[in-house]
């Protein structure tokens, strides 16, 4: 229904913030988040989850990309890539923060404030997922389902954290909070569009692979 779309586009538009927080006028975020809800993720949900996108499973005959179409259950690509995309040209428009980059263009390490509340906002997140993924079933007579899709994103999340502390720990012989969770919401995003088609150990093993990607992703970016 409409609440439930509502909640989706705010989240894509709430990843752009965690790129441009505090490097853009608030007024210019507003202008982007208005752009971002009523142009560009309608689009794209109609390619991917409408009766008529090109992208979509659900066009009631052949998918127009054949066999099964892009199964994307609860926006892996149509909510987080969309978002993403955004935050990362936002971010590229904005350039890097101030003191990211020492004079001889070597990246300084900018931590966080505070590990507890890094972990306790991935914790929050994690736990809104149950939301995002399980609740896409769409009906209490799909709980079965829904439960399934609850036990592969438990999964991922996990393998995703757990996968990116052990390749920071063998990189730099340190325990890392930071990194961890990044893994963990790598994982969650990873698996969010294949949650219900995936066997549990295939779920672990896309948290893992997200878990890589985003480590070795990672400094790229920030040159």
């Amino acid at each position: 229904g409409f609440m439930f779309q509502w909640a989706f586009a705010a989240a894509a538009s709430t990843i752009v913030s965690g790129a441009v927080a505090e490097r853009c006028q608030f007024s210019a975020y507003l202008a982007y988040t208005a752009a971002l809800t009523a142009v560009i993720y309608p689009v794209v949900v109609n390619w991917g989850w409408s009766a008529h996108g090109w992208l979509s499973p659900w066009t009631g005959e052949k998918p127009y990309l054949g066999a099964n179409g892009m199964i994307d259950f609860a926006g892996s690509g149509i909510v987080h890539m969309t978002g993403g995309v955004a935050a990362l040209v936002g971010a590229i428009f904005l350039g890097p923060r101030t003191g990211r980059f020492s004079p001889s263009g070597e990246t300084v390490d900018m931590p966080g404030h505070s590990s507890v509340l890094v972990a306790l906002g991935t914790f929050i997140l994690w736990f809104g997922w149950y939301g995002f993924n399980p609740v896409s079933t769409l009906a209490f007579e799909y709980m079965e389902t829904a439960a399934r899709v609850a036990v592969t994103t438990t999964l991922g999340a996990a393998a995703g954290g757990v996968t990116t502390l052990s390749i920071h720990y063998f990189l730099t012989k340190s325990l890392d909070v930071g990194p961890m969770c990044n893994g963990i919401l790598a994982g969650l995003v990873s698996v969010t569009g294949n949650c219900v088609v995936v066997e549990p150990w295939a779920a672990a093993l896309i948290g893992l692979i997200g878990g890589c990607i985003y480590y070795g992703s990672k400094p790229p970016l920030q040159k």
